[in-house]
């Protein structure tokens, strides 16, 4: 049984079923800019698994199992509040979550092209739903994501309910808190 369904789609942990394995070896993405994404869930997504570094969800098709898309959540902080002291630097954190890996399967996307709005869908009934749950058992106030920089995808985080801080401040997070791999990526967030 699924962990989570609505009525298209249901979402379920990564397995390491042959079934996962070939349909990850198949999935692609439109923008060839978010290859990484690729990258990560055929290479990196089972090893992050084992090493309790991440956890990667699958959302798939009712009817079909088709993979539609996957996103990947680990625990982490938002900083905020930064000054300076005698001694260094001080901020603020909060507890939160970030939406580290979210991407929907081109194959899919092709062949369903009068389903609109799938990434909210899984957005809304997948993602902050399981990040409720957690909060429910774990201390957590927000989600974050580190965002490819296009102003097409800043904007549908937007419509998400993320929002950007001031440059300022976005400058400060980045300097604290973006990984490496997210080198041009935006800091976006969320409260719950």
């Amino acid at each position: 049984m699924p962990a989570r369904q609505n009525d298209t789609f249901y979402c379920d942990h990564l397995g390491a079923t042959e079934r996962d394995r070939q349909d990850i070896l198949k999935f692609s993405i439109r923008d060839e800019r978010g290859k990484g994404l690729v990258d990560y869930l055929q290479h990196s997504a089972f090893p992050d698994e084992e090493e309790g570094l991440m956890r990667t969800y699958l959302v798939r098709e009712n009817q079909t199992s088709e993979l539609v898309g996957y996103f990947s959540l680990k625990a982490g902080l938002v900083s905020f509040n930064e000054s300076k002291t005698e001694t260094g630097t001080a901020f603020d954190t909060l507890p939160a979550i970030e939406l580290a890996n979210f991407a929907l399967n081109n194959e899919y996307i092709r062949k369903a092209p009068n389903l609109k709005g799938i990434g909210l869908i899984v957005f809304s009934d997948f993602i902050r739903p399981l990040i409720q749950n957690i909060a429910r058992h774990v201390g957590v106030k927000a989600i974050y994501i580190f965002a490819l920089p296009y102003e097409g995808l800043i904007q549908r985080y937007t419509q998400y309910g993320f929002a950007r801080l001031e440059a300022v401040h976005e400058a400060g997070v980045h300097k604290r808190l973006k990984p490496r791999y997210d080198n041009e990526c935006i800091f976006m967030y969320q409260m719950l």
